[in-house]
């Protein structure tokens, strides 16, 4: 989402708005016009992103994180030890067979949603299934941590607990399968949440970050040589379905999502990431919602009208941004009645591998 889309600044959309003679006592207030444009540009852009439209201008790319064994709660940071906190909702995601020395690599389509329960294993054989796994997120607080050196029995977390001398091997390397490695995340006796962020051994004693510690803190355990890194507990983290087992394929999530509407603080800021083509539609919204705050009644109320009247124009905007053929479709290998065409009659963008990719 890089802020070069856009050039406009919301000044910019304020010196418009002001040579509306309604809208100029809302917008000139001592010669400032801070909060009501605020108030109004976010609103107007909260709307924009409300739609159930996947703007291409407001995808993110989630951090890359990996199968572990018995494990379906995953917390992620970015290489910066950031926690993810721009996350709107889940658009699609591909998983790669990522220690495969084949070239392409083997890969599988995911299926993202809204909900997954939680689980402790998987009683089904997904070799099959297409999509390979299913995948929503929660916020970091909701998923499952495990307890530094509790016992994996008999008491209230699920297993595969951390130890004194665990060790934790990486799962990548051409051609090696998924280590038996403990939980990957836990909670410690602070309350913080931590994520394991270096691969090595755990010492005799567990890693203890500082109460309230800040999200992307690094700590360690006495005598260990694994890092540990505190997540956001309101950022989020993901829960796939079905659970890996305790060894076997890597597979590597490459997921996409919406980000979370930008929030207007300054003047002076663009409309990122808008693009420039849509500052028509921005504009035409802020202006509606500007109606709102005027002081005098009659003014006020054209806002009613001029609002609902903008919220239907949305439809300008995503016909804007849908004008190319959608790619994500079923496709059928056979009619009702007869025989299934051979895939080897398709040739499109997957020959010579034949079609459809799977």
């Amino acid at each position: 989402m890089a802020s070069t889309q856009s050039t406009v600044t919301l000044q910019n959309i304020v010196d418009i708005a002001q040579t509306f003679p309604d809208l100029e006592p809302v917008l000139h207030v001592g010669g400032y016009s801070l909060g009501p444009a605020l108030s109004a540009a976010n609103d107007t852009m909260n709307a924009i992103c409300g739609v159930a439209f996947p703007h291409k201008w407001a995808e993110i790319l989630l951090p890359l994180f990996y199968t572990n064994s018995y494990q379906q709660d995953y917390a992620v940071v970015y290489p910066n030890g950031q926690s993810v906190t721009t996350l709107s909702w889940l658009e699609r995601g591909t998983v790669f067979d990522i220690n495969n020395a084949a070239i392409p690599k083997p890969f599988r389509q995911v299926e993202v949603g809204r909900q997954l329960p939680q689980v402790s294993g998987t009683f089904w054989n997904s070799a099959t299934n297409s999509p390979l796994f299913l995948v929503n997120f929660f916020p970091n607080y909701i998923l499952y941590y495990g307890t530094w050196g509790a016992a994996n029995s008999g008491t209230s977390t699920t297993g595969n607990n951390p130890i004194a001398g665990s060790a934790y091997t990486s799962p990548l390397g051409q051609n090696i399968s998924m280590p038996p490695n403990p939980i990957t995340q836990i909670q410690d006796a602070n309350g913080n949440l931590l994520l394991l962020t270096g691969y090595g051994n755990e010492g005799s004693a567990a890693p203890l970050a500082a109460p309230n510690a800040t999200a992307g803190t690094t700590v360690s355990g006495t005598g260990a040589t694994t890092v540990w890194t505190v997540v956001d507990p309101n950022g989020v983290g993901f829960r796939i379905m079905p659970v890996p087992s305790q060894t076997g394929v890597v597979w590597q999530f490459n997921l996409v999502g919406q980000a979370k509407p930008v929030r207007f603080t300054s003047l002076n800021q663009t409309l990122a990431p808008l693009p420039d083509e849509f500052e028509p539609n921005f504009r035409s919204g802020f202006i509606a919602q500007c109606y709102r705050y005027s002081p005098e009644a009659k003014i006020r109320e054209k806002f009613k009208t001029e609002w609902a009247l903008w919220l239907a124009s949305l439809n300008e905007l995503r016909a804007k941004e849908d004008r190319e053929l959608e790619e994500n479709m079923f496709t059928p290998e056979r009619g009702i009645m007869g025989s299934r065409q051979g895939r080897s009659k398709w040739i499109g963008g997957a020959w010579p591998f034949q079609y459809p990719l799977r």
